[in-house]
């Protein structure tokens, strides 16, 4: 009985903790490496196939501007000029090699704190994506997975921000920590989050944004990750 009491006390405090933290991590290359290919056939009939993030971002950056598009993620915008655009590896989690120094980091759940991915995958993927941290040992119950959907990582954020408004005016948000590789995401959620004016009304004192860049080097099946933090 005494147990059960406890248990149950730990429960409720855990129910009513307001979370002042949030950590965000993205998936692929970031959770796990995995052996998931774009591929792509323009409209004048040219072909490519990306087989990283930094494939994927160099040929998008170089469509949207031959074709004048100016969005952040720009796939929807070439699919409807005519790209033909081949997403279907990344509804599935395929062939993974587990980033165990960010999952480590993961499976550590503090008090207050809330974790979530937060991926430019579609829909689609979210619940492989859970399986798989299922077969890793992350407690998937207390992760909560975003899919972007065409919008910066950076929007995203102040979204969450904004929806945890006290009665001050100020969001109980005092902490962001980011687990993030690709170069692109990053920049923009530092723009968004340390240099935006609109925000500032609503930062809490003493307010951190925390963002942690995972780097991988070598190839496979030899490929090794560090992670190096960046300050605003």
């Amino acid at each position: 009985m005494k147990l059960l009491l406890e248990n149950w006390r730990k429960f409720v405090n855990e129910e009513y903790e307001p979370i002042t933290t949030l950590r965000i991590f993205d998936f692929d290359e970031t959770i796990a490496h995995t052996r998931s290919e774009t591929r792509v056939t323009a409209p004048d009939g040219s072909t490519a196939t990306l087989r990283n993030q930094k494939e994927f971002e160099e040929y998008m950056k170089e469509a949207a501007a031959k074709e004048g598009i100016e969005s952040f993620d720009p796939v929807r915008d070439l699919q409807e000029l005519g790209y033909e655009i081949d997403l279907s590896d990344f509804s599935i989690v395929k062939d993974p090699d587990e980033i165990t120094i960010v999952t480590d980091i993961m499976k550590n759940l503090p008090q207050n704190s809330k974790t979530y991915i937060l991926t430019a995958r579609r829909g689609n993927s979210l619940g492989p994506i859970m399986d798989y941290l299922d077969e890793i040992g992350v407690d998937a119950s207390q992760v909560r997975p975003i899919a972007t959907q065409g919008e910066s990582k950076g929007d995203v954020m102040i979204a969450m921000m904004k929806n945890k408004i006290m009665p001050d005016g100020k969001s109980n948000i005092n902490r962001i920590e980011y687990y993030e590789d690709s170069q692109k995401n990053i920049d923009d959620v530092m723009l968004k989050i340390c240099d935006n004016n609109q925000i500032e009304e609503i930062k809490p004192v003493g307010f951190e944004l925390l963002v942690y860049k995972v780097v991988g080097f070598g190839d496979d099946p030899q490929r090794q990750y560090k992670i190096e933090p960046i300050s605003c």
